[in-house]
């Protein structure tokens, strides 16, 4: 179901990713492009019909997988295709895992909490502040969510310096 994501097909998955996410949790396409090179990333995609219905971008990191994006594509939005795609997923790397959530402050963002939380993800409540993926972007207020459970503050402070470092090479300046 999941195909590993190239340099080929990447032209053909970036427009699921530019209408899923916006503009401040997204690299430009060049960079995200670019991230097919680095050893510890990894771009999946679910093709359907010849176009890209899904997709996971995830970092694996040490001891635990960071996913960066997940996403269906709006037509197959609320038919439980991306709950069992996320499980099979979960299921297949078998290891911890963290991702980046919205703090909950509205209707979509609880639901988007509760999606995570009905696939094993726990909320974590620690405050964090999710790098600038393009230049001029400010830090945005985030929380991390886990899996297979919560995490202690020791815990979330070695995967927060280790998602700064791995996946936004950020060291505390500006882009």
């Amino acid at each position: 179901m999941l195909q590993r994501i190239t340099e080929e097909s990447f032209d053909e998955i970036f427009p699921l990713l530019e209408t899923a996410f916006p503009v401040t949790e997204l690299r430009t396409k060049e960079n995200q492009r670019a991230l097919l090179q680095s050893p510890c990333y990894r771009l999946y995609g679910v093709n359907m019909q010849q176009v890209y219905t899904a997709v996971i971008a995830v970092w694996e990191i040490e001891d635990f997988l960071y996913i960066e994006h997940f996403a269906v594509g709006e037509k197959w939005r609320n038919h439980g295709f991306g709950g069992r795609l996320l499980d099979a997923f979960l299921t297949e790397y078998h290891r911890p895992t963290v991702l980046e959530v919205e703090v909950p402050e509205d209707a979509l963002t609880r639901r988007r909490i509760a999606f995570y939380q009905r696939h094993g993800f726990c909320y974590n409540a620690y405050p964090y502040l999710q790098p600038p993926m393009r230049k001029g972007q400010g830090m945005l207020p985030l929380r991390l969510m886990t899996r297979p459970g919560t995490i202690d503050e020791a815990t979330y402070e070695r995967y927060r310096e280790q998602i700064y470092k791995i996946v936004y090479q950020y060291k505390g300046e500006s882009l």
